[in-house]
């Protein structure tokens, strides 16, 4: 099955149009899904199928996928997208699944709302700030594809994303993740890389959400040691569990799609 959408539609927050669509159990656990950096809601079609008996929501920041364009991203508008989204579908006792700069989003939206996120299942999370490199890279990434579009970036992204065996043997992972930049408006996506490059970091304090983090063996981005660093910035938690995985870069949704969907049904029922 790909999927059962009972749901779908727009959302207006703050003058932006978010794209979500709703799917499995409405009456079980919700779990929203945040997307990372040119990603939209099909990041996670390889995981919805087989958590059906969940109530799934998947949505589109604003400036990618389907959503319109704001005329400034950051990681705070980031969040009040989620509350948006939220507020919507008036949800609570939320669990959330985000991959990437989507779990810096999270883990802001879990310190501002601990009323709300109850559970963080997070891929390849980014740590905020970034180094002043990372920085002044990333902002470069914005105005090369300002000046050059998606295609100016997206190979190299992928290339350095993705494991050296999925590269070289799952060529249909490639695609898909080639396809999902490649098709991002070039305002939207370079307006989040500036609001990575600005990002600040969370208040770990405030997070209560009991906190799953995966991290690739072969990701350059989110690397093994990041995942480690956050988990020293949640030592207030009694339940945090970090796990690396070997031949799995950036995207492990896509890498490991059985696994990571057996990481979150476990996390959702403890």
């Amino acid at each position: 099955m790909a999927s059962n959408i009972h749901d779908h539609g727009f959302v207006n927050a703050n003058g932006v149009q978010l794209f979500y669509e709703r799917e499995g159990n409405s009456r079980g656990r919700s779990i929203l899904f945040i997307h990372g950096l040119g990603g939209t809601t099909n990041a996670y079609q390889t995981l919805v199928s087989s958590l059906q008996e969940f109530d799934l929501i998947r949505f589109d920041w604003s400036g990618h996928g389907r959503s319109t364009v704001r005329q400034n991203a950051s990681i705070a508008s980031y969040v009040e997208d989620c509350e948006a989204i939220l507020e919507h579908l008036n949800l609570h006792d939320v669990a959330v699944v985000a991959h990437s700069m989507g779990g810096l989003v999270a883990f802001h939206l879990a310190a501002k709302r601990s009323d709300l996120i109850k559970r963080l299942i997070l891929f390849g999370p980014v740590s905020a700030p970034l180094p002043e490199l990372g920085q002044e890279r990333t902002r470069a990434r914005a105005e090369t594809v300002r000046q050059g579009g998606m295609l100016a970036v997206a190979d190299t992204v992928v290339s350095n994303a993705l494991a050296k065996a999925t590269l070289e043997e799952n060529l249909a992972v490639v695609g898909f993740a080639r396809e999902m930049l490649t098709r991002q408006d070039k305002e939207g996506y370079a307006q989040a890389c500036y609001a990575l490059a600005a990002a600040e970091a969370p208040e770990w304090s405030r997070i209560r959400a009991s906190t799953t983090i995966v991290s690739g063996k072969e990701d350059k981005v989110s690397t093994v040691e990041i995942g480690e660093k956050i988990r020293g910035f949640l030592t207030h938690l009694s339940n945090i569990e970090v796990v690396a995985w070997a031949g799995v870069g950036h995207w492990h949704m896509l890498e490991a799609p059985a696994k990571a969907a057996t990481v979150v049904r476990t996390a959702m029922e403890t």
